[in-house]
C-alpha cells in the first residue's frame, strides 16, 4: 500500500479504503437500526404476525394469548406506544433489551467514528498514527457490539415463548444489514490498524537507530579506550 492522490490531497490507501468500508458499515447500521425487518414471515403462511425490528412490530388481526381483552391488533406499532402497553412485557423481554442496547451502542459509536473520519479527511490527522490506532479500536468495538446483538437475536429470536410460530419466519434484511455492518467494521478496523503501523514505521526506525547508537561506543570513546589499553601495556 502507498499514497493515493485525490484532487489536491494525498491519502494513504489503507486509510481511504477503511473510510469507504466504514461508510458502508454506517449505511448498513442505520438500515438495521431503523428498519422493522429483523424477522419477517414467509409468504403464503398465516399473516397474524408480519415483521418486527428493534423498535417496531407489524401485525394483522393478532390476538395475544395473555391479553384478557383479546383485542385484535392490526398495523405497525412502536414498542412504547400506548397501543402496546398490554403487550410490552412480551415484546421486550430482558434479552431483547440487551439486543437493543448493543445495537444502540454500535449506532452511536458508528456516528462518532464517522464524524471523526470526516474531520480527518480534511486535516492532517490522517497522517498521525495515534489517531489511526484510535479509529481501529473504535471500529473493532463497533464490530463487537454488533456481533453480540446478532448472536443474542440469532439464538433467542426463534423462541416460541417470544415469537409466534417461528417455523413460518425468517431473518430479514434488517438482521443481515447488521451483519454486513459488523463485517465492514471489522475489515475497516484491520485497515486502520495497518495504516497506523505503516505511519509509525519511520518513527520505529529512528528509535531503533538511536537505540543502536546508544549501545555502541562513539569513535571518540573507542579511541580513548584504545589509547588507555596501549598505555597500560
Amino acid at each position: 500500500m502507498g499514497i493515493m492522490r485525490v484532487g489536491n490531497a494525498d491519502y494513504s490507501q489503507y486509510f481511504l479504503i477503511a473510510c469507504i468500508l466504514m461508510f458502508i458499515s454506517m449505511l448498513c447500521c442505520i438500515t438495521a437500526f431503523a428498519a422493522p425487518y429483523w424477522t419477517a414471515r414467509y409468504q403464503n403462511t398465516p399473516k397474524d404476525f408480519r415483521h418486527i425490528g428493534l423498535w417496531e412490530l407489524c401485525l394483522y388481526k393478532y390476538r395475544h394469548y395473555k391479553d384478557d381483552l383479546q383485542k385484535p391488533y392490526t398495523g405497525c406499532f412502536w414498542f412504547w406506544g400506548n397501543d402496546m402497553y398490554r403487550l410490552r412485557d412480551w415484546i421486550i423481554p430482558p434479552w431483547f433489551k440487551w439486543v437493543q442496547g448493543f445495537a444502540t451502542l454500535a449506532f452511536i459509536f458508528t456516528i462518532v467514528l464517522m464524524s471523526a473520519i470526516a474531520i480527518a479527511l480534511f486535516s492532517t490527522f490522517r497522517w498521525r498514527w495515534k489517531y489511526m490506532g484510535f479509529f481501529s479500536i473504535i471500529a473493532f468495538a463497533i464490530c463487537v457490539f454488533e456481533i453480540i446483538a446478532l448472536s443474542l437475536y440469532g439464538v433467542r429470536g426463534q423462541d416460541r415463548l417470544w415469537m409466534p410460530r417461528p417455523e413460518f419466519n425468517f431473518f430479514s434484511f434488517g438482521y443481515w444489514s447488521e451483519f454486513a455492518a459488523a463485517i465492514s467494521a471489522f475489515f475497516a478496523s484491520t485497515l486502520f490498524f495497518m495504516d497506523a503501523r505503516w505511519l509509525r514505521a519511520p518513527y520505529d526506525a529512528v528509535e531503533e537507530k538511536r537505540s543502536q547508537n546508544r549501545k555502541s561506543p562513539s569513535n571518540g570513546s573507542h579511541l580513548l579506550l584504545t589509547n588507555s589499553f596501549k598505555a597500560s601495556i
